[in-house]
Protein backbone atom coordinates (compact mmCIF):
# COMPACT_ATOMS: atom_id res chain seq x y z
CA UNK A 1 0.00 0.00 0.00
CA UNK A 2 2.77 2.45 0.91
CA UNK A 3 4.62 1.58 -2.30
CA UNK A 4 1.52 2.38 -4.44
CA UNK A 5 1.05 5.68 -2.63
CA UNK A 6 4.69 6.55 -3.27
CA UNK A 7 4.33 5.75 -7.01
CA UNK A 8 1.17 7.91 -7.26
CA UNK A 9 2.94 10.75 -5.42
CA UNK A 10 5.94 10.48 -7.74
CA UNK A 11 3.77 10.50 -10.90
CA UNK A 12 1.77 13.53 -9.67
CA UNK A 13 4.96 15.37 -8.66
CA UNK A 14 6.59 14.72 -12.04
CA UNK A 15 3.42 15.79 -13.88
CA UNK A 16 3.22 19.06 -11.96
CA UNK A 17 6.96 19.71 -12.44
CA UNK A 18 6.81 19.14 -16.20
CA UNK A 19 3.68 21.31 -16.46
CA UNK A 20 5.37 24.14 -14.56
CA UNK A 21 8.43 23.99 -16.82
CA UNK A 22 6.30 24.05 -19.98
CA UNK A 23 4.17 26.96 -18.73
CA UNK A 24 7.22 28.88 -17.52
CA UNK A 25 9.05 28.37 -20.81
CA UNK A 26 6.02 29.56 -22.75
CA UNK A 27 5.90 32.77 -20.72
CA UNK A 28 9.61 33.47 -21.23
CA UNK A 29 9.47 32.72 -24.96
CA UNK A 30 6.39 34.92 -25.36
CA UNK A 31 8.21 38.02 -24.09
CA UNK A 32 9.14 40.59 -26.71
CA UNK A 33 12.60 42.09 -27.09
CA UNK A 34 12.97 45.86 -27.25
CA UNK A 35 15.68 47.82 -29.01
CA UNK A 36 16.07 51.42 -27.87
CA UNK A 37 17.84 53.61 -30.43
CA UNK A 38 18.88 57.02 -29.08
CA UNK A 39 20.46 60.01 -30.81
CA UNK A 40 24.26 59.82 -30.69
CA UNK A 41 25.59 61.03 -27.33
CA UNK A 42 22.13 61.50 -25.77
CA UNK A 43 22.04 61.76 -21.98
CA UNK A 44 19.02 62.41 -19.82
CA UNK A 45 15.59 60.98 -19.19
CA UNK A 46 13.83 58.79 -21.76
CA UNK A 47 10.08 58.25 -21.64
CA UNK A 48 8.04 55.92 -23.85
CA UNK A 49 4.31 56.69 -23.70
CA UNK A 50 2.10 53.76 -24.65
CA UNK A 51 -1.43 53.50 -26.08
CA UNK A 52 -1.39 56.97 -27.64
CA UNK A 53 -4.26 57.04 -30.14
CA UNK A 54 -2.73 59.44 -32.68
CA UNK A 55 0.68 57.72 -32.67
CA UNK A 56 2.18 55.01 -34.84
CA UNK A 57 2.96 51.50 -33.63
CA UNK A 58 6.61 50.71 -32.97
CA UNK A 59 8.49 49.41 -36.02
CA UNK A 60 9.78 45.84 -35.80
CA UNK A 61 13.04 44.17 -36.71
CA UNK A 62 12.00 40.53 -36.83
CA UNK A 63 10.38 39.85 -33.46
CA UNK A 64 11.98 42.89 -31.78
CA UNK A 65 10.24 46.20 -31.14
CA UNK A 66 12.35 49.20 -32.16
CA UNK A 67 11.96 52.34 -30.02
CA UNK A 68 13.42 55.24 -32.04
CA UNK A 69 13.90 57.88 -29.36
CA UNK A 70 13.83 61.50 -30.61
CA UNK A 71 16.10 64.26 -29.22
CA UNK A 72 13.29 65.28 -26.84
CA UNK A 73 13.63 61.90 -25.09
CA UNK A 74 9.86 61.31 -25.34
CA UNK A 75 8.43 58.68 -27.70
CA UNK A 76 4.69 58.17 -28.20
CA UNK A 77 3.37 54.88 -29.57
CA UNK A 78 -0.02 53.28 -30.10
CA UNK A 79 1.39 49.94 -28.90
CA UNK A 80 0.63 48.54 -25.46
CA UNK A 81 3.53 48.01 -23.08
CA UNK A 82 5.19 44.58 -23.14
CA UNK A 83 7.96 43.10 -21.06
CA UNK A 84 11.12 41.54 -22.39
CA UNK A 85 14.81 41.94 -23.02
CA UNK A 86 16.06 45.50 -23.51
CA UNK A 87 18.98 46.53 -25.75
CA UNK A 88 20.26 50.10 -25.98
CA UNK A 89 22.09 51.80 -28.86
CA UNK A 90 23.27 55.20 -30.01
CA UNK A 91 22.63 56.02 -33.68
CA UNK A 92 25.37 58.07 -35.36
CA UNK A 93 24.93 60.39 -38.37
CA UNK A 94 25.96 57.60 -40.76
CA UNK A 95 23.15 55.37 -39.48
CA UNK A 96 25.41 53.04 -37.49
CA UNK A 97 24.37 51.71 -34.10
CA UNK A 98 26.79 51.63 -31.19
CA UNK A 99 25.83 49.58 -28.14
CA UNK A 100 25.17 51.54 -24.94
CA UNK A 101 26.56 49.63 -21.97
CA UNK A 102 24.09 48.80 -19.22
CA UNK A 103 26.06 50.82 -16.66
CA UNK A 104 24.78 53.90 -18.54
CA UNK A 105 21.11 52.95 -17.98
CA UNK A 106 19.66 53.94 -14.64
CA UNK A 107 16.34 53.92 -12.81
CA UNK A 108 14.39 51.97 -15.46
CA UNK A 109 10.73 51.51 -14.50
CA UNK A 110 7.28 50.90 -15.94
CA UNK A 111 4.80 53.17 -14.24
CA UNK A 112 1.64 55.20 -14.50
CA UNK A 113 1.97 58.92 -15.12
CA UNK A 114 -0.70 61.60 -15.10
CA UNK A 115 -0.45 64.48 -17.59
CA UNK A 116 -2.64 67.53 -18.04
CA UNK A 117 -4.44 67.58 -21.42
CA UNK A 118 -5.24 70.67 -23.49
CA UNK A 119 -8.85 70.64 -22.25
CA UNK A 120 -7.72 70.73 -18.61
CA UNK A 121 -8.34 67.10 -17.69
CA UNK A 122 -5.77 64.64 -16.40
CA UNK A 123 -4.86 61.69 -18.60
CA UNK A 124 -3.40 58.48 -17.20
CA UNK A 125 -0.46 57.13 -19.22
CA UNK A 126 1.45 53.88 -19.09
CA UNK A 127 5.10 54.84 -19.48
CA UNK A 128 8.51 53.24 -19.48
CA UNK A 129 11.13 55.63 -18.13
CA UNK A 130 14.87 55.41 -17.68
CA UNK A 131 17.88 57.68 -17.40
CA UNK A 132 20.86 57.47 -19.74
CA UNK A 133 24.15 58.80 -18.41
CA UNK A 134 27.25 58.30 -16.35
CA UNK A 135 27.18 57.82 -12.61
CA UNK A 136 28.18 61.47 -12.17
CA UNK A 137 25.38 62.69 -14.46
CA UNK A 138 22.90 60.50 -12.55
CA UNK A 139 24.13 61.86 -9.20
CA UNK A 140 23.81 65.43 -10.52
CA UNK A 141 20.19 64.78 -11.56
CA UNK A 142 19.34 63.17 -8.22
CA UNK A 143 20.87 66.08 -6.27
CA UNK A 144 18.67 68.59 -8.16
CA UNK A 145 15.47 66.76 -7.20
Amino acid sequence: MLKKLYVVYLVVFLGISIGAIVIGSYGINDQKSHIYVLPDGYTGWVEIRYEQEDSLPLPREGAEYVNLIPRTGILNTSDSPTSGEMKFYYLDEQGNRKRIELDMIRSQAMKTKYVLTSNGTKEELSVNVFFVGTEQQWNDVKSRN
